[in-house]
């Protein structure tokens, strides 16, 4: 028979031994260790030295040790008969019982054949760590040697949960990022941290401390239509690292994402093939909610998306997510042609058609979510000419405010995406193509119905000459760099590779980072600041949140 392994639950059989009473009692395994942590020895018989010496002794001397990581019992076996088990030295900690036939200890499948030497079948020495009868750890002697040590270390990692829960979540908050699907799949208690809030602060306290010890700065990037994690060093030469691989799904179902969109930590993905359902996701929590889109037929055309919450409680954890879907077909003159702005709702689960009728038009290719609601790029709806404004839709009150100003008129190609500077201001890049000049202009002051402008810095250069439209962008004030997304071209002008620029605007200095080659050139990266985030993926009624791996290393 095969010998028993991590994972197996031990057989049942019987065993003897004399109790206090010094009476012969026989009883099953399982009555001894169901429910318990036990440690199960065998040793070849009751009184050889070595076994006397180094098995029986060093567990006697480890016992108070071992109870005390949260060993419930301790039971020695032999393949001696009863009457030479009473025989063996007194001590409160460690029961000494008796398998003479071998049956049970060839159950285990760590019999002992010494046949030869006219001693019939007895045990292998042996030490196997019971959890209410499954096998968590196996150590199988060799050498008249049992490995007490490693059993010792790996009865005290298993009762490592055992320990207080403010030293608990001190010691696993000092786990790197990396690690942390690890820590999480390791049981339901370690992966149940990450709900509370003291943790979750301390962990993305530490790591954020780590990642300015180290000038990294963190972002999320989306190229070839999968997610990553990914950090630039920010030296006298950056560089770029990838820190694993973003999934929200099981491993058998791998989608390719087209579109991503943050908000304060959680992402909104846009899924390439399949406009039936998109999918909200926090990434630090690894947490997950599908949500189906609805088909409305008489309505055709593009779809612009955003991520916000319903209200402003200072208590991120307690937002309601909520997303608003934008059908346009772009038809600037047309006053005839059917317009959907739709509002999903968290909470009840349902999307609402809201009651728009815009004088504007959405330019930017996608908004930028800062404090709950979204800005794009606008101008006037049946106006030709460049984008001079920036429109704000307010996920509280589930409308849109009124046009706000830009500090510049930009053509399409001309306008980056908005982007954010610590959560409280707007950035918007312009490329002014007849000076050869990149500007890059910050909010004073920003709310749904005000914004004023200052320009953070002007910089020479024809760098940007694709279409900065396509480009997504965010500002490391800490470090005073600009991280864009690129593609880079070839002599002939084909597309060759996908590429993050840094551009220090103070030091007047750009960085071309390769990201590698796409599989599909049509397919631009992207980048945003990555935030962990503790907001909490709430599920409709009937519904139970899906807990993903959140990084898969490479």
């Amino acid at each position: 028979m095969a010998p028993i392994a991590v994972g197996d639950f031990v057989p049942d059989g019987s065993i003897s031994f004399f109790d206090d009473d010094d009476q012969l009692q026989t009883v099953s395994v399982h009555s001894l260790a169901a429910g318990k942590k036990v440690i199960l020895f065998g040793v070849p018989g009751a009184f050889p030295p070595t076994c006397s010496m180094k098995y029986v002794n060093g567990f006697i001397e480890k016992a108070e040790e071992l109870k005390s990581n949260g060993v419930d019992e301790i039971i020695c076996f032999s393949g001696n008969d009863p009457f030479m088990i009473k025989a063996c030295p007194e001590n409160k900690h460690v029961k000494f019982v008796a398998d003479g036939s071998g049956e049970y200890i060839q159950l285990l499948g760590l019999e002992l054949d010494v046949k030869d030497k006219g001693l019939g079948v007895r045990s292998r020495g042996f030490a196997l760590l019971l959890d209410n009868l499954k096998v968590i750890v196996v150590n199988v002697g060799s050498g008249g040697e049992c490995p007490l040590f490693q059993l010792m270390t790996m009865t005290t990692t298993k009762t490592m949960s055992n320990l207080p829960t403010d030293l608990l979540e001190e010691i696993i908050s000092r786990v790197p990022r990396k690690y942390m699907r690890a820590v999480r799949l390791t049981c339901k208690r370690w992966n149940g941290m990450f709900k509370s809030q003291s943790f979750t602060k301390m962990h993305i306290g530490k790591e954020e401390a780590a990642t300015r010890a180290l000038r990294q700065t963190r972002m999320i990037v989306m190229m070839d239509y999968n997610v990553y994690l990914m950090g630039i060093a920010v030296n006298e030469i950056p560089s770029i690292e990838t820190l694993g691989k973003l999934t929200c799904l099981d491993d058998s179902e791998q989608v390719k994402i087209s579109q991503v969109f943050c908000c304060e930590g959680l992402l909104l993905c846009i899924l390439k093939d399949d406009d039936t359902k998109i999918v909200v996701w926090n990434p630090y929590l690894g947490q997950t909610r599908w949500i189906q889109t609805r088909l409305i037929c008489r309505v055709s055309g593009w779809k612009k998306y955003a991520l916000g919450y319903g209200n402003n409680s200072e208590n991120r954890s307690c937002r309601s997510p909520k997303i608003l879907r934008v059908t346009d077909n772009f038809n600037i003159f047309s006053e005839d042609i059917p317009l959907l702005y739709e509002i999903y709702d968290f909470d009840y689960d349902v999307w609402t058609t809201l009651d728009v009728s815009p004088h504007w038009f959405i330019m930017s290719e996608r908004g930028l979510s800062l404090k709950g609601n979204t800005y794009w790029g606008a101008k006037e709806r049946h106006a030709y000419g460049s984008i001079d404004h920036i429109i704000c839709f307010d996920f509280t009150r589930e409308r849109f405010g009124p046009l706000l100003p830009l500090p510049f008129s930009a053509w399409g190609a001309q306008f980056a995406s908005l982007s954010s500077v610590r959560e409280d201001k707007i950035t918007a890049l312009f490329q002014n193509c007849r000076a050869y000049k990149l500007e890059l202009w910050i909010t004073t002051k920003i709310d749904v119905n005000n914004a004023t402008w200052s320009k953070f810095f002007t910089m020479d250069t024809p760098y940007l000459h694709e279409i900065l439209s396509l480009k997504t962008f965010f500002i490391d004030e800490e470090n005073k760099i600009v991280v864009v997304s690129n593609k880079e071209r070839d002599t002939k002008g084909d597309l060759t590779h996908d590429s993050i620029d840094i551009i220090n605007g103070e030091a007047r200095c750009l960085w071309k980072l390769k990201l590698g080659k796409p599989a599909d050139k049509n397919c631009w990266p992207l980048v945003c600041p990555y935030v962990p985030s503790v907001v909490q993926i709430k599920q409709h009624k009937g519904g139970k949140t899906k807990e993903q791996s959140d990084y898969k290393r490479h």
